[in-house]
């Protein structure tokens, strides 16, 4: 659909998931990984992470691991990707980076933090020195969790590697700290690369108000837009997300879209445009039999779907599909089931129906994306449709 013509963000994150970053972490006294051993060559407790080497109370472990067990205070030399790592640390928080909180035991992720990527820029004050010479870390507030080298493999410990122009440093940093790291000269921000760290302690609470609004909708308890709401509130009052993270949610091309499409299927209704155009159908169509009504009837509710919602296309057009049934002689009910099939043929826009707007915004889909798979898609099942219905009806 396109995709090699955007800059969506499924391709950023397929790009950015494919940075394999050297990390340090120390194996913690809760941590899951105490007792494991090496398998094969493998380690099941880091799964999609190579394992370079370990460092324990100051000797060197190197592979192949055979006989190796995971001992409290270990420090693990790992090759893994941002998301792999961000996964790592929410499913054992015993996993912490190596640096001061290790000793203070503090959490390794504290609630609005970020990860974030930046390159070490030509003139940098940091080039030819190591991450334990320099003052990074502390002049912006800030933790390395890892360094990548697209130029070569690095094999060795993260606080001995001497920095080059163009290495990348994966970053963690409390949210209001990310301009002290934009403003810095040594280093470029790349910024799309930010990205909020999941509050896995918060993971309990998040299921239990989502159950609440899925159960409480779907019983009838509460019509849909007030359980959402209220979740939404619910969800800021535990402290899952702050306002500024809701708000943030927000697409407002979405929103805009929502409204305008509303907008144009009220119009439709109220000026009588509808059924005007069900009225031209029936009249284009003339005396050419039941068969050709009800696949030329389809058609156009079909594509009024793609540009009024599904439920406006519905009550708007089963009257009239029950007066042209009338009109012909046949079952109503026959009109009605086009009706309900028509409807749902809201693929061929992203406008008509809520789910493709959802997805529209994250996939960096375009207008035409839809268009483009979507009619074909509609043209299909009209021709199915037009097939099958007069057979199953026997007219």
């Amino acid at each position: 659909m396109g995709a090699g013509h955007r800059t969506s963000l499924s391709h950023r994150i397929r790009e950015r998931s494919s940075k394999h970053f050297i990390v340090e972490i120390a194996v913690g006294a809760d941590s899951k990984l105490i007792g494991q051993r090496v398998l094969g060559g493998l380690f099941p407790g880091l799964p999609d992470m190579t394992l370079r080497m370990i460092y324990r109370e100051g000797d060197t472990i190197l592979p192949p691991f055979e006989d190796y067990q995971v001992h409290q205070g270990d420090v693990l030399v790992v090759a893994t990707t941002r998301g792999m790592l961000t996964e790592a640390l929410s499913r054992d928080p015993g996993l912490l980076r190596v640096d001061a909180s290790v000793s203070s035991g503090r959490p390794q992720r504290v609630p609005d933090q970020l990860v974030a990527e930046v390159m070490v820029s030509p003139a940098s004050r940091m080039i030819d020195r190591t991450l334990d010479q320099i003052g990074f870390e502390r002049r912006n507030e800030c933790r390395v969790l890892g360094v990548q080298r697209r130029a070569h493999m690095i094999r060795s410990r993260m606080g001995d590697i001497r920095l080059v122009a163009g290495d990348q440093l994966l970053v963690q940093c409390e949210a209001e700290k990310l301009n002290t790291l934009r403003a810095d000269s040594d280093v470029v921000l790349i910024e799309w690369s930010a990205e909020e760290l999941p509050k896995a302690s918060h993971a309990l609470q998040a299921i239990a108000i989502f159950a609440a609004v899925v159960i409480s909708a779907a019983s009838g308890l509460v019509p849909i837009v007030i359980a959402a709401i209220a979740g939404a509130f619910a969800m800021i009052a535990a402290e899952v997300l702050n306002v500024r993270q809701a708000v943030r949610a927000i697409d407002a091309k979405v929103v805009t879209t929502i409204v305008a499409a509303l907008a144009l299927g009220a119009s439709m209704q109220e000026t009588g445009g509808g059924a005007y155009l069900a009225n031209l159908v029936l009249a284009a169509i003339g005396n050419s039999g039941p068969a050709v009504a009800i696949s030329a009837f389809f058609l156009l509710v079909a594509i009024l779907a793609n540009i009024i919602s599904t439920k406006t296309c519905a009550v708007l057009f089963t009257p009239i599909g029950v007066g042209i049934a009338t009109q012909l002689g046949l079952d109503p009910r026959t009109f009605a089931v086009t009706v309900v099939f028509a409807a749902n043929c809201a693929f061929a826009t992203p406008i008509a129906y809520q789910s493709s707007l959802l997805v529209m915004g994250p996939g960096s889909y375009r207008f035409k994306d839809f268009l483009i798979v979507g009619s074909p898609l509609l043209i299909l099942v009209w021709i199915v449709f037009s097939l099958f219905a007069p057979w199953y009806y026997g007219f």
